[in-house]
């Protein structure tokens, strides 16, 4: 019989440990985006103020969410590169995200608020507070989480590993949501006096005041839309895909290094103004397509004409 022919048990043999094999360089990056968010969360846990502080623990936190979502995209460029996609490396990678996308910024919102409403006010925020905003500030974080983990859960359902099926996404995607708290937090933590830079950055006094006044009540506001906007069907486009692969006009690459540019001159106002377009203009420019053709008359159709 065929089962006990040597050489079909030896091909069989062969092909269990092709199986077993894993794509090291996709793996790898998978893994340093995870390392990037549990990095993120040492940073973001760090006593603000105390011997362990690093004077910009919760900036580096933020760029640490940046980073990951670096990791995130070269993870899936070079399974696809190297045609090593593959059921193991998109549930890896998921997991990595969870962490990553899902728990690092509502952890990094939630130190953020919690220590700027103990300095104002004395809040504490947990899920036993005593005060009915610190629960609800960490209601709103939860809702960020279980969010994040369905809209990870849905891609997973409806993935394909060819590059065309990742063109377009249904809802915004985790790095994206999570690139804006990033973004949001490292913007603020620059508005800080003696706050260091990479690079100069200076804004008018009363802007820190406003800002730093209203951050609090205003980060869990974006925490709530981004959890909608990832389980929503809102089409979002992949930016390395659709913007950055195949050939494009003069005129295109030279938007983009004048973007560049303008990143290295401003780099927290410009990664904030371009997180935040590329969040929220989609779900505007949907809102808007739905009230126009609500709208718009519609047009009678005429009868069609029966011969006698």
């Amino acid at each position: 019989m065929r089962y006990r022919d040597p050489r079909w048990l030896r091909k069989q043999s062969v092909h269990g440990r092709l199986r077993r094999r894993i794509s090291v360089l996709p793996t790898l990056m998978t893994l340093g985006n995870l390392l990037c968010g549990f990095s993120a969360i040492w940073y973001a846990s760090l006593p603000v103020g105390g011997e362990t502080d690093t004077g910009g623990a919760f900036t580096i936190a933020g760029y640490l969410i940046f980073g990951a979502m670096v990791f995130d995209m070269l993870d899936g460029s070079m399974a696809r590169l190297t045609r090593a996609t593959s059921d193991f490396g998109a549930e890896l990678d998921s997991l990595a995200d969870v962490v990553s996308f899902g728990i690092v910024p509502a952890f990094l919102s939630l130190k953020l608020i919690a220590h700027l409403l103990v300095v104002t006010a004395g809040e504490l925020i947990n899920p036993l507070a005593q005060n009915v905003d610190g629960r609800f500030f960490w209601m709103i974080a939860a809702i960020y989480v279980a969010c994040t983990a369905l809209r990870l859960a849905r891609f997973n359902a409806h993935n394909a590993h060819s590059v065309e099926s990742h063109l377009v996404f249904r809802g915004l995607p985790s790095p994206g949501a999570a690139g804006v708290v990033g973004a949001t937090v490292i913007f603020f933590e620059a508005l800080r006096p003696n706050a260091s830079h990479f690079l100069p950055f200076h804004v008018p006094d009363f802007v820190q005041s406003a800002v730093g006044g209203a951050f609090p009540y205003l980060m869990p506001v974006i925490l709530l839309a981004l959890s909608a906007l990832m389980v929503s069907r809102i089409e979002y486009p992949h930016v390395i895909n659709q913007y950055l692969r195949g050939r494009r006009p003069f005129s295109y690459v030279v938007r983009l290094v004048l973007l560049v540019l303008l990143f290295f001159w401003q780099p927290q106002l410009t990664a904030l103004l371009g997180i935040y377009f590329y969040a929220f203009y989609p779900a505007v420019k949907a809102f808007i397509q739905r009230i126009v053709s609500r709208n718009k008359p519609e047009v009678p159709v005429p009868p069609i004409p029966v011969e006698p």
